[in-house]
C-alpha cells in the first residue's frame, strides 16, 4: 500500500510484464522514456522538476530513466504529471567487485535503502540493479559469476517489493549477460546506420525470450549528425522499435547538459534541448512518432487486410476452449473469420462452439490431428490460414503481427511466432513450464524459422494446396514439423516475428506431460522415414537452426574481438551437451541397467553403472539448474522434482522413438555423431591454470600500453585471434602460455590494471589426458589390472602440473619488472 504521504498521483495502474508486453491493468501499453540527468551542479536548483512537466507535455512521454537516487518530492512531482520512473541503483561497477566485495555490499546497501524509501510510490516502475559492466571486466571475471551477482541482487529487490520491476541495463558488448529472473530485459543501443539497427533489434527480441524488449538507451549527437539529422535518425529508430515489437524505448537524452564522476562533459550532444533548455528539432520528431504509439501493434502499417480464417482443432478440449474462442473473438482484425473443428464429435465442445454467432462448427469422426487440420481449411474462405489450439489465448494483435510479415516478403509460405506459456497457478504447472519437450520454434536467423509449432502457425492458401496440406498419419503430434519441412523444401520461407505471440497452457498434470512426449516419441518415429536426413540416428531431430529453450544453453560461444574490445560481442549458443542428449537417453539407461544387473554376480561392474548414474543425474540437476521457474513456486523441491522430470522425459521420448521407430534409426550414424563430438568436446579449452597480479598507474597508463610492453618483450609472441585471452606468448606441444588484463578506471587518472598469466593444454594434451582419466580408473575399478600405468599416469600428470606452475612462478619477476620499465608499478 502506498504511504498516506504520497501524493495523489495521475498514474492509476502499476506497471507490470505480460509476455512480451508491458501491461496497465488489462490494456497493453508501450514505455516512452528519456533519460534524465545526471547533471552538472547547479544546472537545475529544483533537481529539474520543473522540466518533468515539459517531458510529459511538449515531448509526449511516459516515464523517465534516473542514474541518481532522487529526492521524495522529485517522485511526487513525477507521479503528479504522469511520469513513471525507472531508478538505476549506482554503485561501483567498474571494479573486480568479486574481489573488491565493498562494492557488492555497496550494491545491497543502495538498493535496500532505495527500495526502503519509495516502496510502494506510484511513480514508481521498476530498478536498474546495473548498468553496462564494462566488457574486458566481465571477460576477466567470468561471465557466469557476473550474472550470478546479478541474479542476486534481483532476487534482493524482489523479495523487498514484490510490486516493482526489476532488470539490468545491458549492452551489445556484453550481450550474454542475461540474468534469468530479470521481469524485462533491456539494452542500451547506439547503432547510427536503420538497417543494423532493425536487425539488431530482431536478435534482441530472441535474446529476450518470453519477456518486454526495453531500449534502455538510444541516442544520436546533433554535434556529429546536426540536428536535424538527429531528429530524422530518431524518428526512424522510434519507428523501427515499434515495428519490432519493442515494449519500450528510452531516448538519450532530455539535455545537453550532462557530468559523469563529478565532472561536466564537453562535447556530448545527445540532448533533445540545448544547455540553455532550448528545444532542438528531435523533440518535435520524436514527439510525431510517439504521438499514435499507444500500444505495440500501433506501430504496424497494413495497407493490405487480406481475409483470415482463424482455425481451431480440438480433440476432446472443451476445460480451455471457451477462453480460446473468447481471445480469438476479441481480435483487432478487420476481416478474419473463425472455425472449430470438433475431431471426434464431442457433445460439450460442440455446445461452447454454437454458442458463438461467429464461429463455424465441424465435427467429424476422430481422425487425428492431421486430417482435422485439413478439414478446417477445406472449409476456410480467407487467404490465409491461421493455426492456434484449443489450450491456447492470443493476443487481440496477433493476426495484425502475421498478416505483416506475409505483407513485407511474399516469398514467405508461413509466419508465426513465441508460444509463452501463462503464469503457473499450481506448482506442478510450474514445474511441468519450465520442462524440456514443449512446443518451440527452431530459428534459423532472427525472422527465419526452421520450424514453427502448429498452436501459432499461420500459411498461406496457395501454399497450404502447394504442399498438399497437412499428412493424415500424424494423430496427436508431429504434423506441424513434417508442414514446415515441406513448406521450406518448396522453396518457401517460414517468418518469424517475436510480437506475434499466444500464450500457451502446458499439461496441466505430471501423467499428461508424460503421455505428451511419448505422443512426440512416436511422433518422431513418423518422421523419421519420411526425412532419413533430419536425424541423428537413434537420437531426435537434427536442426539446421537454434531450437530456443527457456534454460541458459550449455557451451555458449562468446567471439570477444581483439583484446575483448568488440563492439557487438555476439553469443553463439550451443546446443544441450552432447553428453547430457547421451546420458538421458532409454539405451544408456539399458546399459547401466546391464552393468548393474552383472554387477549380482561380479561386483566391478557396479563402478560402471554407478558412474553412468551419477553422469544422469549431474545432468538433470544442471539442466534444472539453468531453467527458470516461476519465482512463487521455486524452491529446492521444485529444482528436484524438476530434475526427475528431466530424467523421465528422456527416457519415455527417447524409448518411445525407438520403440516405434527402430527399424528406421540409422545406428551407424549415431557412433559417429557419439563419436564425432566426444573427440570434438576433448579438444576444446576445459582447464588452464593460473597466476595474478597487479600493477598501478597514476598517469593515466593501462592495458594497452602494458601489453605492448610484454609483446615487444616475448619474441614470437602473438596477439590471440579468439580474444579469450590478449596474448599468446608461446605455444608448445603440450601447452600454451598466454596473459589476459583488465584495467580499472580510478580518478585522477588512477588505473589499476589486473593481469593473469594462464597455462592452457594443447589440444594434443587434452586428447591424451582426457581418455586416461576415464579408462584407468575404470579398469583399476573393474579388476583388470593398470595399477602401476595408472599411478604413473598421475605422477606424471601431477609434475606437468606443478611444472607448468613453477615456471609461472619463475616468470612473476619478469613480469614485474616488464611492468615497471612501461611506467607501472606492482602492488
Amino acid at each position: 500500500m502506498p504511504s498516506p504521504d504520497y501524493p495523489v498521483s495521475v498514474i492509476d495502474q502499476p506497471l507490470r510484464t505480460g509476455g512480451k508486453f508491458f501491461r496497465e491493468g488489462e490494456r497493453t501499453c508501450v514505455v516512452k522514456a528519456v533519460t534524465f540527468g545526471p547533471f552538472p551542479a547547479g544546472a537545475f536548483p529544483d533537481e529539474g522538476r520543473a522540466q518533468l512537466v515539459r517531458i510529459r507535455e511538449e515531448l509526449g512521454a511516459n516515464a523517465v530513466r534516473l542514474y541518481e537516487i532522487p529526492s521524495l518530492e522529485f517522485l511526487h512531482e513525477c507521479a503528479g504529471v504522469g511520469l513513471r520512473a525507472f531508478l538505476t541503483i549506482p554503485w561501483t561497477q567498474h571494479v573486480d567487485f568479486l574481489k573488491r566485495r565493498s562494492a557488492l555490499a555497496e550494491a545491497d546497501h543502495l538498493l535496500l535503502e532505495t527500495i526502503a524509501r519509495f516502496r510502494g510510490h506510484p511513480a514508481v516502475a521498476g530498478y536498474y540493479i546495473g548498468n553496462e559492466i564494462e566488457s574486458t571486466l566481465v571477460r576477466w571475471m567470468g561471465a557466469s559469476h557476473v550474472v550470478e551477482q546479478l541474479e542476486r541482487l534481483i532476487d534482493l529487490g524482489h523479495a523487498n517489493d514484490p510490486d516493482a520491476l526489476f532488470a539490468y541495463a545491458n549492452y551489445p558488448g556484453t550481450e550474454y549477460l542475461l540474468p534469468q529472473n530479470q521481469d524485462f530485459v533491456a539494452f542500451n543501443l547506439y547503432l547510427e546506420t536503420r538497417e543494423a539497427y532493425a536487425a539488431y533489434l530482431d536478435r534482441l527480441q530472441n535474446l529476450a525470450g518470453n519477456k518486454p524488449l526495453v531500449l534502455s538507451e538510444f541516442g544520436i549527437d546533433s554535434g556529429t549528425h546536426g540536428e536535424w539529422g538527429q531528429a530524422e535518425m530518431l524518428r526512424w529508430a522510434v519507428e523501427e522499435a515499434a515495428a519490432a515489437g519493442v515494449a519500450g524505448t528510452t531516448i538519450f537524452s532530455w539535455s545537453d547538459l550532462w557530468q559523469r564522476g563529478g565532472k561536466t562533459v564537453e562535447g556530448w550532444t545527445f540532448g533533445l534541448t540545448a544547455a540553455d533548455q532550448t528545444a532542438k528539432p528531435a523533440l518535435a520528431a520524436v514527439r510525431a512518432a510517439w504521438e499514435n504509439l499507444n500500444r505495440p501493434a500501433d506501430g504496424v502499417i497494413l495497407t493490405n487486410t487480406p481475409k483470415v480464417s482463424v482455425i481451431v482443432c480440438t480433440y476432446r478440449g472443451s476445460a480451455t476452449l471457451v477462453k480460446c474462442l473468447d481471445s480469438i473473438l476479441a481480435l483487432d482484425y478487420p476481416d478474419y473469420e473463425v472455425i472449430v473443428v470438433n475431431d471426434g464429435g464431442d457433445d460439450r465442445v460442440a455446445e461452447i462452439a454454437e454458442s458463438y454467432d461467429r464461429v463455424k462448427h465441424v465435427a467429424t469422426p476422430h481422425e487425428g490431428l492431421g486430417a482435422a487440420r485439413n478439414t478446417g481449411a477445406r472449409e476456410a474462405t480467407g487467404a490465409i490460414y491461421a493455426y492456434t489450439d484449443d489450450d491456447c489465448v492470443v493476443e487481440p494483435d496477433w493476426l495484425r503481427w502475421i498478416v505483416a510479415q506475409f505483407a513485407e516478403d511474399e516469398t514467405l509460405g508461413c509466419a508465426g511466432g513465441p508460444n509463452v506459456p501463462p503464469a503457473p497457478e499450481t506448482g506442478t504447472r510450474a514445474i511441468v513450464a519450465a520442462a524440456p519437450g514443449g512446443p518451440t520454434h527452431v530459428l534459423l536467423t532472427d525472422t527465419r524459422a526452421e520450424h514453427l509449432p502448429g498452436c501459432n502457425l499461420a500459411v498461406r492458401r496457395e501454399v497450404f494446396e502447394k504442399v498438399g496440406g497437412f499428412h493424415t498419419v500424424f494423430r496427436s503430434a508431429g504434423d506441424d514439423v513434417d508442414f514446415c519441412w515441406r513448406v521450406l523444401a518448396a522453396g518457401h520461407g517460414l517468418g518469424f516475428h517475436a510480437a506475434a505471440f499466444v500464450w500457451h497452457h502446458r499439461r496441466f498434470s505430471f501423467r499428461a506431460y508424460f503421455r505428451q512426449q511419448m505422443g512426440y516419441g512416436r511422433a518422431e518415429a513418423l518422421l523419421m522415414p519420411m526425412h532419413p536426413d533430419r536425424f541423428q540416428g537413434v537420437g531426435g531431430a537434427v536442426w539446421e537452426g537454434q531450437v530456443y529453450v527457456l534454460r541458459r544453453r550449455f557451451g555458449a560461444f562468446v567471439y570477444h574481438g581483439h583484446y575483448g574490445y568488440e563492439p557487438f560481442q555476439l553469443m553463439y549458443p550451443g546446443g544441450d551437451s552432447w553428453f547430457g542428449e547421451v546420458a538421458l537417453h532409454v539405451l544408456w539407461w539399458t546399459v547401466a541397467l546391464l552393468f548393474a544387473v552383472g554387477g549380482i554376480f561380479f561386483t566391478p561392474l557396479l563402478v560402471p553403472a554407478g558412474v553412468m548414474l551419477f553422469g544422469t543425474i549431474w545432468v538433470a540437476l544442471g539442466r534444472a539448474g539453468r531453467s527458470p521457474i516461476s519465482p512463487e513456486y521455486d524452491t529446492t523441491s521444485s529444482r528436484l522434482l524438476l530434475s526427475a522430470l528431466i530424467i523421465a522425459q528422456g527416457v519415455l521420448r527417447s524409448g518411445t522413438r525407438l520403440l516405434s521407430g527402430w527399424r528406421f534409426a540409422n545406428w551407424g550414424k549415431s557412433l559417429q555423431f557419439v563419436g564425432g563430438t566426444a573427440a570434438e568436446t576433448l579438444a576444446k579449452s576445459w582447464w588452464k591454470l593460473g597466476d595474478e597480479f597487479e600493477f598501478w598507474s597514476g598517469k593515466g597508463l593501462g592495458r594497452e600500453e602494458l601489453l605492448a610492453a610484454i609483446k615487444s618483450s616475448f619474441p614470437g609472441s602473438e596477439d590471440d585471434p579468439s580474444g579469450k585471452t590478449d596474448i599468446i606468448l608461446r605455444r608448445g606441444r603440450l601447452w600454451n602460455w598466454a596473459v589476459i588484463t583488465v584495467t580499472e578506471f580510478h580518478e585522477n587518472e588512477g588505473r589499476l590494471t589486473r593481469l593473469r598469466s594462464l597455462a592452457r593444454p594443447e589440444p594434443l594434451m587434452r586428447l591424451l589426458v582426457g581418455p586416461s582419466l576415464l579408462f584407468f580408473p575404470i579398469a583399476v575399478a573393474l579388476g583388470f589390472g593398470f595399477q602401476n600405468e595408472f599411478l604413473t599416469f598421475l605422477v606424471v600428470y601431477v609434475l606437468l602440473s606443478s611444472a607448468a606452475r613453477l615456471l609461472m612462478w619463475a616468470k612473476r619477476p619478469r613480469f614485474q619488472r616488464i611492468a615497471r620499465e612501461a611506467g607501472f608499478e606492482p602492488v
